[in-house]
C-alpha cells in the first residue's frame, strides 16, 4: 500500500517573499518541504519528523503559514 501526498500548508518564502513553499505528508512520519523557484525550477527536502517537527521547520521558512 502506498501513500498519497497530503498538502498540510503552504505559504511564501521568508526570503524573497514571492516564492511558493509547500507542505507535505508523502507517509509514515515523512514529509517535504517543496519550494518553487520558478515555473521550470522546484526545490524540496524529504524528512523523518513529527507532525509538529515539520510544522515547526515549514513556520522558519515562510512569512505566513496558511493551513489546508
Amino acid at each position: 500500500m502506498t501513500a498519497l501526498p497530503r498538502l498540510y500548508a503552504k505559504g511564501h518564502s521568508s526570503l524573497d517573499g514571492v516564492a511558493p513553499v509547500t507542505l507535505w505528508n508523502v507517509g509514515n512520519y515523512k514529509y517535504e518541504i517543496e519550494a518553487r523557484k520558478n515555473s521550470y525550477y522546484a526545490e524540496s527536502e524529504v524528512f523523518e519528523a513529527s507532525y509538529e517537527e515539520a510544522m515547526e521547520k515549514f513556520e522558519k521558512m515562510v512569512d505566513k503559514v496558511e493551513m489546508l
